[in-house]
């Protein structure tokens, strides 16, 4: 059982202690090109297959500089982390790729990916199941590889990367992927696989400055929070829209899961 570490990360996430279950991720036999194929970005090194140029291509597109720079970071320091991490022989680096590129396509600056009425979790691993769906028709990525169990993989990996009470239980892609994501907030502090370092942190950020992150993320989360309030009543958003979202926790009466409890039929 591989343990995480307790640790401290700051306002988005509550990060607790947790172990991989048993369950065995779905593994799939990289071809020689995904094997070959790799590129050095800030001095990190990647696959470079038609799939991850498209899915950079497709990020770049519905991001914003900040966002778009996010990703990138956090793609790179997950693949840091897979790279050191006993798991690596199991995780496939194109569908790392693809779903830390992708992972924030529900904060698409376009609005054509965002839902009424969906978590943008949720928003973005449907874009990115879109996507593949898509790439396996134009002939960019093979159907073989991309089946259905690698595309439910590649959802669950986009939809739970802010719920680490869950996603430090799925296949390893899944949590390293998210502890990626989780190391662009505080680097090493909120690396919750403790194998990214400072000198991989500075070397990144470098080539893909930060442009007032916290802001940023803040302004989107706010959003949401005001203009989807019902997708952010059962997770971290909500701590937004109490915060800042004026009436936010006036509208909220009734409709959050403790009323659900508190107000359940008689015997």
């Amino acid at each position: 059982m591989h343990l995480l570490k307790q640790l401290r990360v700051g306002a988005l996430f509550i990060i607790i202690g947790s172990s991989f279950s048993n369950a065995a991720p779905r593994i799939i036999k990289e071809s020689r090109e995904d094997k070959t194929n790799t590129q050095i970005i800030a001095g990190v090194t990647v696959p470079d297959t038609p799939l991850v140029r498209s899915a950079q291509s497709y990020a770049r597109a519905h991001a914003d500089d900040m966002s778009y720079n996010h990703i990138m970071r956090s793609w790179l320091f997950g693949a840091i982390i897979i790279q050191r991490s006993e798991s690596r022989s199991v995780i496939d680096p194109e569908v790392h790729a693809v779903a830390a590129l992708l992972h924030d396509l529900g904060w698409d600056n376009t609005n054509e990916l965002v839902s009424n009425d969906k978590r943008f979790e949720v928003d973005g691993a449907i874009a990115a199941w879109n996507f593949i769906e898509a790439s396996v028709l134009n002939g960019t990525a093979h159907s073989r590889k991309w089946d259905d169990n690698q595309k439910q993989l590649l959802w669950d990996t986009i939809a739970l990367h802010t719920t680490p009470s869950i996603f430090a239980y799925k296949q390893p892609v899944v949590f390293l992927t998210a502890a990626g994501i989780n190391a662009d907030f505080l680097g090493p502090d909120s690396d919750l696989s403790g194998l990214l370092t400072w000198n991989d942190y500075y070397q990144v950020k470098a080539a893909f400055p930060r442009l007032d992150l916290a802001s940023g993320v803040t302004k989107i989360i706010c959003g949401f929070a005001a203009n989807k309030p019902a997708t952010t009543y059962d997770n971290f958003m909500k701590e937004f829209g109490v915060k800042y979202i004026q009436n936010y926790s006036e509208n909220a009466v009734g409709k959050l899961g403790i009323d659900m409890v508190e107000n359940a039929l008689p015997n």
